[in-house]
């Protein structure tokens, strides 16, 4: 693998395996707000929850202070009441976010795109979005290029099973995964390598999403449509942050991807997922004010 520093390069690659799609189709993106109010699919949400919100700000501020996990997605997380309740309330609360687009499985609304951009992740979550975009294009979707939207952080002990020892990062892991598919020969792949973040302590933390699809926008060739390759309860997000970060005059977009497994998941990651998401659309409300 060459050049596996730089931003980006560009390599053959596609993927066409038949994987059977769900029978869930795609429906329109689903409001969480109204002007800064919430619509009653949110405030069932904190009803389950016994916390009573009207407005996008309180709910807000109620997510970040205590539905959101400490440390990273795949640190283990500490009991506390709230997820009890979470526990307990779990088969409804699944239905307040099926109402909101974060369970059933998303499709795309077209049969061709620019971009398929497949956001960075653990090593088995890369695998999965990957085999995911293959049932797509298996099925007969389109894409100019498949953008590898990975970044420097150092995979963990368990990430990097089954991979050779080169490979170190996200960004090169990605890049294996999508070279060694025997069918990822056709179509061309760009990698977006997005450097490590120093804060002003002096500590490194990882690219985010925003850092990493405003990398890509200075790198892409042209402009063009883009779908997201996702996984729910994640997609809805990642749509949300991507038209956010990405002009949409320039690269319109939407999401895609595979029902949200609760098993896999669970329902306190999904919650996780849930406050993240009501922190974008608060962060874009503010933005649009």
């Amino acid at each position: 693998m060459k050049n596996i520093t730089n931003l980006f390069f560009l390599v053959p690659c596609i993927i066409a395996l038949g994987i059977g799609l769900t029978a869930c189709g795609r429906s329109a993106e689903v409001a969480f707000h109204h002007n800064g109010e919430l619509t009653e699919q949110v405030k069932a949400i904190f009803k389950e929850l016994g916390v009573t919100v009207t407005s996008l700000a309180q709910a807000n501020e109620f997510a970040q202070k205590n539905l959101l996990r400490t440390g990273e997605r795949w640190d283990k997380q500490e009991d506390n009441q709230l997820h009890t309740t979470m526990k307990e309330k779990q088969t409804a609360l699944i239905d307040d976010l099926r109402a909101l687009g974060m369970v059933d499985e998303i499709k795309p609304t077209k049969k061709e795109y620019t971009y398929a951009l497949l956001m960075g992740a653990t090593t088995a979550r890369v695998k999965q979005r990957l085999v995911y975009l293959a049932s797509l294009i298996g099925a007969g979707y389109h894409f100019e290029y498949i953008v590898l939207l990975g970044g420097e952080r150092q995979l963990r002990e368990v990430e990097k099973e089954g991979l050779p020892e080169t490979i170190t990062t996200e960004a090169q892991m990605m890049a294996y995964l999508c070279a060694q598919d025997e069918q990822c020969k056709d179509k061309q792949s760009l990698l977006v390598n997005a450097p490590m973040i120093q804060k002003p302590d002096g500590t490194v933390t990882r690219p985010t999403t925003d850092t990493t699809l405003q990398y890509f926008a200075e790198i892409a060739p042209h402009d063009g449509s883009c779908l997201v390759i996702s996984n729910n309860p994640y997609a809805v997000r990642q749509a949300k942050v991507t038209q956010r970060i990405l002009d949409q005059s320039r690269f319109p977009t939407e999401s895609a991807g595979q029902a949200l497994n609760i098993n896999e998941v669970g329902i306190i990651m999904a919650m996780d997922e849930f406050a993240r998401t009501i922190y974008e659309e608060n962060l874009r409300f503010a933005e649009n004010k």
